[in-house]
């Protein structure tokens, strides 16, 4: 049977669409409804090309952004990827054909898997977004599980209105700076109280939460809390060990997701 022609985004048959990268995943309903992990041999063979943000596409050119976590077991999709979860009612034992088209543009063909055949909600164009709405392990590391002390304060979020001003002009996020002591080099990393009450549900204190460093790499932390502290209660050593962390380096970090609770570390050394 003769294969469908692939267009490219400009509506061009691209020749070369059989010889890009690709790979396979079988959906498990009870593994995978936050997250998917990529082929390490994939991204062996493919890095270079995998942005942190990138998109998911149907044949019927819908799409979805999601971000890569790259953490020790591999590099899994992310934030998003629950929404594509959703959004197309994925099953247990469905068949996904991921293709590299661009830099962190994939194709995505799903094939069923009581048919073995793509079903036609993926092929065809929907009138509107509604016609389609669907019914609705990770990389710890130990470090010190002290409470920060009260001494040597190093948080500045909001109190610091020149900086905090400044940061969320340029980049549009929610952003506080951490001058790092020997406290927090030898114990863990504390969190503003206030910055967490103001810009983040107070749910997602029991949750893990993501530093991607802007020399790259993603980590994954655990937090412990009291009423009037935050800190990092998981992960912490790796991520300082990795970046090569010393007292008096600044940490700048902006809050890029709210829902994954997902910062952008940036330092000043």
């Amino acid at each position: 049977m003769a294969q469908p022609l692939q267009l490219d985004p400009n509506g061009i048959v691209d020749d070369a669409y059989p010889e890009k990268p690709s790979f396979l995943k079988r959906f498990n309903k009870e593994k995978n409804i936050d997250n998917i992990r990529i082929p390490p041999e994939f991204v062996a063979e493919n890095g270079n090309s995998l942005p942190f943000r990138c998109r998911l596409v149907l044949p019927n050119k819908r799409s979805w952004e999601v971000v890569l976590l790259n953490i020790a077991s591999g590099c899994h999709f992310r934030t998003g990827w629950s929404d594509f979860v959703r959004d197309n009612n994925l099953r247990d034992g469905d068949t996904l054909a991921f293709t590299l088209v661009s830099d962190g543009i994939f194709d995505v063909k799903r094939y069923l898997a009581r048919s073995g055949c793509p079903p036609r909600r993926d092929i065809e164009v929907p009138d509107s977004e509604d016609e389609y709405d669907a019914p609705h392990s990770p990389d710890i590391d130990t470090s010190e599980d002290d409470e920060p002390s009260d001494t040597e304060p190093e948080i500045s979020t909001g109190c610091s209105k020149s900086m905090s001003a400044l940061a969320l002009a340029e980049y549009d996020h929610p952003t506080f700076v951490v001058v790092l002591t020997k406290s927090s080099i030898k114990k863990s990393l504390e969190i503003s109280v206030d910055f967490w009450r103001k810009h983040i549900r107070a749910s997602a204190l029991d949750e893990p939460i993501y530093f991607t460093a802007e020399t790259g790499g993603t980590w994954l932390l655990e937090l412990a809390h009291t009423e009037r502290k935050i800190w990092v209660k998981k992960g912490w050593g790796r991520f300082k060990n990795d970046n090569r962390l010393v007292p008096g380096v600044q940490c700048t970090f902006q809050l890029v997701d709210v829902k994954e609770i997902h910062f952008y570390v940036h330092f000043d050394h």
